[in-house]
């Protein structure tokens, strides 16, 4: 059972906790964008040499 699941079941068995369910769906988004940005952006950027001096 993933997140989006629980969050769904834990509404169901008691609709007084939607404010809980959503910020752990708010949470659990958050990390998968920052996973993702990580992954897809964050990696293909070049190794920067920053103990080299600039010539000039």
């Amino acid at each position: 059972m993933n997140i989006n699941e629980k969050c769904l079941l834990g509404y169901l068995k008691n609709p007084d906790e939607l404010s809980y369910n959503t910020e752990i769906l708010k949470i659990n988004n958050k990390i998968l964008e920052q996973k993702f940005i990580f992954r897809n952006i964050l990696v293909n950027f070049p190794a920067i040499n920053y103990t080299e001096k600039a010539k000039g």
